[in-house]
């Protein structure tokens, strides 16, 4: 029964790419991110001191839970970010640069009235992430439209979306009513506004002010109406939607034989399961070992791309700028430790600072920073704080932001008389005796 469970759990958990090492919560217990288990809609993710888990018959693979993440722990599957973002350039090659991607709910509502060449088609909306809209905007996007389904937009305007997936003569007929038709899209504009997913409303608000920001003229939509560019003048002579669910279907039977396959042939041989590493080692510089997820940087190059930004400061999720407290600092740098990214970087000997007179401290790479707040969680003597407000041209820049000095420390940790001079302070008293 354990086998047959485990290869359910195998079989179900498809959609969804797992890589604890990079989770902040597994790398410190003391980190309080806990962004995919908020955004998750069936309660599928769970966090508990320093373990991540998944319940992969709870997860519908929305994919939401990999775009909110900061370190991509989570990365969606089916399709993956190369696999969604070849698809989207392709539907926006075939739209005269109108990049238009759509949930499963408005491709069910439009089967058959929508050109499937020209539109990009995810499971939820919440899957599309900042750097998907700013590579499309920096490859020749004129507009990227997010469209939702009716189901989410008709219980806040009863019947008005119907109206967005019409075709035929019925749909030129209300065309010709310019009016009621800016005031139909406009109910559903509102409807879309008042329930849509908060992930997608925040990554286009996000996404609009980076394009902004770095003076693409790109536009960012999230609507509840089918863009009449990508629709099908005349009804479909075979039933596309039929079409590729079956082709979904294939090659979902593939990648399940697939698995199942290497599973009886391992519980035949007797072969044990080769366990992933949760826990990562402490590098030569007394670091964990850092990362930048893919997805950072398809973002950092598709703003360096756009050119130079305004020279304005950013408030997003997307990035951050520490701050220290000299006065509270204990120059431990734990901060760099812990930076999943290496946006906190060592720089210096702290051991030798005292005798050698040379400077150490640490290093800060704003488009490094994930904004995790890893750094804040663990700082011992909260002497660090993390501001999202960034300047736009920290983002891009290749060097570092900013260099933060710090003091040599009194008595080095390494040391064997640390405790007793530690002791000798706590107690103001000069001799302290060990026996």
């Amino acid at each position: 029964m354990d086998n047959i469970l485990g290869l359910f759990e195998k079989l179900e958990s498809q959609s969804l790419r797992v890589q604890p090492n990079r989770c902040v919560v597994v790398r410190n217990r003391n980190a309080t991110c806990r962004r995919c288990a908020a955004a998750c809609p069936t309660g599928a993710i769970a966090v508990e001191g320093n373990d991540l888990m998944i319940a992969p018959e709870q997860c519908v693979g929305c994919g939401t839970c990999a775009t909110v993440c900061p370190t991509a722990a989570l990365e969606a599957q089916k399709p993956d970010d190369k696999e969604l973002l070849k698809a989207a350039v392709a539907a926006m090659q075939a739209n005269d640069g109108v990049a238009v991607i759509i949930d499963e709910a408005m491709r069910a509502a439009a089967e058959g009235r929508c050109d499937p060449g020209k539109v990009a088609v995810v499971k939820h909306l919440g899957r599309v992430d900042e750097s998907l809209i700013a590579v499309l905007a920096a490859g020749g996007a004129s507009s990227i439209v997010l469209v939702a389904g009716p189901a989410a937009a008709e219980k806040a305007a009863t019947g008005t979306v119907g109206d967005s997936v019409a075709d035929g003569a019925e749909g030129e007929a209300r065309a010709s009513q310019t009016a009621e038709a800016d005031a139909a899209e406009a109910s559903v504009e509102t409807g879309v506004e008042a329930v849509a997913d908060e992930t997608a409303q925040r990554v286009r608000d996000t996404a609009a002010l980076l394009l902004e920001t770095w003076g693409s003229d790109a536009a960012v939509k999230l609507t509840g109406k089918l863009p009449r560019s990508v629709r099908l003048a005349e009804p479909a002579e075979f039933d596309t939607g039929r079409r590729g669910f079956f082709s979904a279907m294939r090659d979902e039977a593939r990648a399940a034989a697939t698995i199942t396959a290497e599973h009886v042939v391992r519980e035949k041989l007797g072969m044990e399961e080769p366990e992933e590493p949760v826990f990562v080692k402490v590098s030569d510089d007394g670091t964990l070992p850092h990362f930048l997820p893919e997805r950072r940087g398809r973002l950092l190059l598709a703003l360096s791309n756009m050119g130079e930004p305004a020279d304005v400061m950013i408030d997003t999720p997307l990035f951050g700028h520490v701050i220290i407290d000299g006065e509270r600092c204990t120059s431990c740098q734990m901060c760099a430790t812990f930076c999943p990214t290496e946006a906190i970087h060592k720089f210096g000997d702290a051991a030798t600072a005292a005798e050698t007179g040379k400077p150490f401290g640490i290093d800060h790479y704003t488009g490094r920073c994930v904004q995790c707040h890893c750094c804040e969680d663990i700082c011992p003597t909260g002497a660090l704080t993390l501001s999202t407000d960034v300047f736009a041209a920290d983002v891009t820049r290749r060097g570092r932001s900013e260099r933060i000095e710090m003091r040599p420390r009194k008595y080095q940790v390494s040391s064997p008389k640390s405790i007793v001079n530690a002791m000798s302070d706590l107690l103001g008293v000069p001799n302290v005796y060990e026996r």
